[in-house]
């Protein structure tokens, strides 16, 4: 069956996806009113060392071959904001370098670039949110992004590689438009594109993690119920290119969701829905895999002092592996202000991932986390990590446990603040 929608079937190679993201920049920008010189442009540097320490950096199974690293961080990045009365744009370069003593194995030089823009007119809402970072897979499986209560849950991550112990580097893009355009004051249409493109370079020992590309599409309707409720439907289309020979996927679904703020500052949301699978037709007799069920529930909880995500999913997502897997997840983060010098956090992502068609392999994923932040200044601040993971793979038949602290030493000497907190307000709705 062909793709319902225009995406290519020609392999991307990641290491392309620079000039592409420049050229997506550019076009966010001129989006932006003619009046940009009237904008407002904020500069917001920040300057980042900390001391990092793990028992098991590759989380190995084996107590055997555990291996335990200390080092040091360093990293380098500015954020260039830009806000007006209806748009908002964000864009930060971020270069981080680790070094480990002799164990050069987990030295590393990364980079990193986010981008975040959004514009509001009387009727159209546009969003943008890039993506870019070229680093090791060990550091990206074990979730090194911060305690982030702010995100939108939509916007948490599900993609991985799937082999952690690898001596190999990853470079990834991912581009997410989105539009919707108010058809009345009751109702509006929406549209969104989620690209992401991984590459892995050759790693020692042979070809274990796949270069992919993953394209998914959904535009749906949503209706106000009332001043605090609405509800979505949507259509969605999946195309997943892979290395791997037959991974190559299609997918095509439906979901329904609902919102209801239960009060200015407590938001419910609830979708669920069915994504059936088409195998690469090049493939002679390939049986198509079952429907999976999708769903998703979400509390989202933000007061002056205290921030709260609760989040439990079952999504579709692809992976290094080759092949689409299906997860289910759980997400948890708090975060409070003691007082105006020190904030503490905790937080818990647990996930189990199951091959959808092929062999199994099967694994289990629960990262603990606490976090403790000390504002020495207004631009000095310390911030102390500790994560516990434990990881089981089905093909080794025991799980690895691994300990990690890292404490942080921070200089923001002009603090401009990121993307606007999320509104509650239920107009937001896959926005």
């Amino acid at each position: 069956m062909d793709c319902p929608y225009a995406c290519s079937r020609e392999k991307v190679d990641a290491r392309s996806t620079g000039p592409f993201l420049l050229r997506c920049l550019g076009l966010l920008l001129v989006t932006i009113p003619v009046n940009a010189a009237m904008a407002n442009w904020q500069i917001d540097p920040v300057l980042r060392a900390a001391w990092d320490f793990d028992d098991n950096s590759t989380l190995s199974s084996r107590t055997d071959q555990e291996k335990e690293i200390s080092g040091y961080i360093a990293e380098a990045s500015a954020n260039f904001v830009y806000t007006a009365d209806r748009s908002f744009f964000s864009a930060r370069p971020i270069l981080r370098t680790r070094r480990y003593g002799d164990d050069s194995g987990n030295d590393s030089d990364d980079q990193f670039l986010r981008l975040r823009g959004r514009y509001e007119g009387a009727r159209h809402f546009f969003g943008l949110i890039g993506d870019y970072s070229r680093e090791g897979v060990r550091t990206a499986e074990l979730a090194d992004a911060d305690l982030d209560t702010d995100i939108d849950p939509d916007d948490i991550a599900d993609d991985q590689s799937g082999l952690n112990f690898i001596g190999t580097r990853r470079e990834r893009f991912k581009l997410s438009p989105r539009w919707s355009y108010s058809l009345s004051e009751l109702s509006a249409v929406s549209a969104s594109w989620d690209y992401l493109s991984v590459a892995y370079d050759e790693a020692p020992g042979g070809r274990q993690l796949f270069d992919y590309t993953n394209h998914r599409i959904r535009v749906g309707y949503r209706r106000n119920l009332s001043p605090r409720s609405n509800m979505v439907v949507a259509l969605t289309a999946r195309d997943f290119d892979t290395d791997q020979f037959g991974g190559d996927k299609q997918t095509f679904g439906l979901d329904m969701g609902f919102v209801h703020s239960l009060s200015e500052t407590t938001q419910f949301r609830a979708t669920v829905g069915l994504e059936a699978f088409e195998e690469d037709p090049d493939i002679v007799d390939a049986e198509n895999p079952d429907p999976q069920m999708v769903y998703d529930i979400s509390l989202v909880h933000r007061l002056e002092t205290i921030r709260l995500l609760a989040q439990y999913r079952q999504r579709v997502n692809a992976t290094g592996r080759g092949d689409l897997t299906k997860r289910d997840e759980v997400n948890l983060r708090l975060t409070r202000d003691l007082n105006d010098r020190f904030s503490a956090g905790i937080g818990l992502r647990a996930y189990n991932d199951s091959t959808i068609s092929g062999s199994n392999n099967e694994q289990t994923y629960v990262q603990l986390r606490g976090q403790v932040v000390w504002r020495l200044s207004r631009s000095l601040f310390i911030q102390a990590d500790y994560r516990n993971t434990v990881l089981d793979r089905s093909l080794e038949g025991e799980a690895a446990d691994s300990n990690r602290i890292t404490v942080w030493l921070t200089y923001q000497p002009n603090p401009v603040g990121g993307q606007p907190t999320i509104n509650l307000g239920t107009s937001n709705l896959n926005r």
